[in-house]
C-alpha cells in the first residue's frame, strides 16, 4: 500500500492556519477546568471537521494530529507530561480512518459525527491511561470519568457545528 500526499501550497497554508487554531484553542484551559472541559471539545470538533471538509484531502486530519503531537511532545506543555501529547495522534488516527469512509472525504455528517465522537473517546482515554499508568497518578474513578465523559458530548457538538461551518467555508472558497 502506497500512501500518496497530494497537498498543494494552498492546502499546506490552510493546514497551518488550522494548526494555529488548534494551538490557540489550548489557551482556553486558562479559564479553568470547567470552562476547558466544556469548550475544548466544541472548539476542537469545529476545527477538525472544518479542516477536513475545507481541505478535503485524505490524511489531512492525520497530518494535523501528527504535527500537533510533535509540538506537544517536544514542548511538554501538557498537564500530565510530554507523553500525554500522544493522545492527539491516537484520536486523529481513529478520526482519519472514519472520515475516509465517506466519498468525497469528510462529506458525510453521520461519519463525521461518529469519527469526532471516537476522537474524543480515544484521545481522552489515551490521556487518562498515560497519566495513570506511565506517570503513576492515582485518580479516583469519578475523576477518570470526568476526564473522559464531557468530551463525549462536546466533541460531537463541535463536529456538527464544524460540518455546517466547513461546508459554508468550502462553498465560499470554491466560488472565489
Amino acid at each position: 500500500m502506497v500512501i500518496k500526499f497530494d497537498f498543494n501550497k494552498r492546502d499546506i497554508v490552510m493546514m497551518a492556519a488550522f494548526l494555529a487554531l488548534m494551538v490557540l484553542s489550548g489557551f482556553l484551559w486558562l479559564a479553568g477546568i470547567v470552562v476547558g472541559a466544556i469548550f475544548h471539545g466544541i472548539l476542537w470538533g469545529i476545527i477538525l471537521v472544518t479542516a477536513a471538509i475545507v481541505i478535503g484531502k485524505k490524511y489531512t486530519i492525520l497530518i494535523l494530529g501528527l504535527i500537533y503531537t510533535i509540538i506537544n511532545v517536544s514542548l511538554a506543555n501538557m498537564y500530565g507530561g510530554a507523553l500525554a501529547g500522544l493522545n492527539t495522534f491516537a484520536g486523529a488516527l481513529v478520526l482519519e480512518l472514519i472520515i475516509q469512509m465517506a466519498s468525497p472525504y469528510a462529506s458525510d455528517l453521520k461519519l463525521d459525527l461518529i469519527g469526532i465522537f471516537l476522537f474524543g473517546l480515544v484521545s481522552r482515554t489515551t490521556y487518562a491511561l498515560i497519566i495513570i499508568y506511565i506517570y503513576g497518578m492515582v485518580l479516583p474513578l469519578w475523576a477518570i470519568i470526568g476526564l473522559i465523559l464531557p468530551h463525549l458530548i462536546t466533541f460531537p457538538i463541535g463536529g456538527y457545528l464544524g460540518y455546517k461551518i466547513g461546508n459554508k467555508v468550502k462553498n465560499v472558497i470554491e466560488s472565489v
